[in-house]
């Protein structure tokens, strides 16, 4: 198997600025500001020592934006999952044997703007076709400049956050969803509704049952179904965690296992699951 899990999900939202405060609220630290070369996205990501969040959005309308102006006509909120995997080429091979019909992979670079000097992030991307996994944006994410990706300055959350652990999917007919990750991941990561994909769990679920998942949480989709509609992350201290968000005004709610429920709301249309 060539894919590792999920490298990062995409949360689209109308105003980066007011997208970074949001989650500077909510106890991360968001990198430093990026652009990504001739195209019109721009993005503020928080990193987590496994996994991360890349809040993006329209920079430049003027420059092609991947489609991103269709997918805020529905509002903010998360979009895509980005599989990990450490050869674009094996990925490639890989996605095209189980009959996804990937494009060739191809580079992306970002900017990140740095007082000190802008910084050069590379990237190979293996793009699947819209609609391969229904409902949001699928596609493989290589780095190539790992080290500057992770510059330990951006991995220092107040909240204490470490890694993205999964993500909930919701759904009316799971069938179709499940079916796709069964061929992204293989059969034997899939087991009734939730696919185990070495690193995160990602939950298909219904509508309905979102308000088991997240109880108290206002976890309505936001988008058409099927649609992504939360995130969980991994603290290290959920104590601290939740004293932090208490600080800045975020009443978390208690949710399952003991974890704190942020609704979505209060993280640009993402239900936050935080959990020790």
């Amino acid at each position: 198997m060539s894919l590792f899990g999920v490298d990062h999900v995409q949360v689209v939202v109308r105003d980066l600025e007011m997208a970074k405060r949001t989650w500077a609220r909510l106890g991360f630290t968001a990198t430093p500001r990026g652009h990504h070369l001739n195209r019109g996205s721009g993005n503020y990501c928080v990193m987590l020592r496994e996994g991360y969040i890349e809040l993006i959005g329209i920079a430049d309308p003027r420059l092609p934006t991947s489609n991103l102006d269709a997918h805020l006509s529905h509002g903010p909120g998360p979009i895509g999952l980005a599989f990990g995997a450490s050869s674009a080429a094996a990925a490639f091979t890989h996605l095209e044997r189980a009959g996804l019909s990937p494009a060739a992979p191809n580079r992306l670079e970002r900017v990140v703007e740095q007082a000190g000097g802008d910084t050069r992030l590379a990237f190979d991307l293996v793009n699947l076709p819209e609609g391969t996994v229904p409902g949001f944006r699928s596609f493989v994410c290589c780095h190539l400049s790992e080290k500057d990706v992770r510059a330990p300055a951006w991995l220092e959350h107040p909240n204490t956050a470490i890694a993205t652990s999964g993500f909930v999917v919701a759904a009316a007919d799971p069938a179709p969803v499940l079916d796709a990750f069964r061929r992204i991941f293989g059969a034997e990561k899939v087991r009734g509704r939730v696919v185990e994909t070495g690193r995160e769990r990602i939950e298909v679920v219904s509508p309905a049952e979102l308000e088991i998942v997240y109880p108290g949480a206002s976890a309505r989709p936001g988008r058409p179904l099927p649609c992504l509609v939360g995130i969980s992350v991994r603290v290290e201290d959920l104590r601290r965690c939740k004293a932090i968000l208490e600080s800045t005004g975020v009443d978390p709610k208690p949710g399952p296992g003991g974890s704190l429920l942020v609704p979505a709301d209060e993280a640009t249309a993402a239900v936050l699951a935080l959990h020790s």
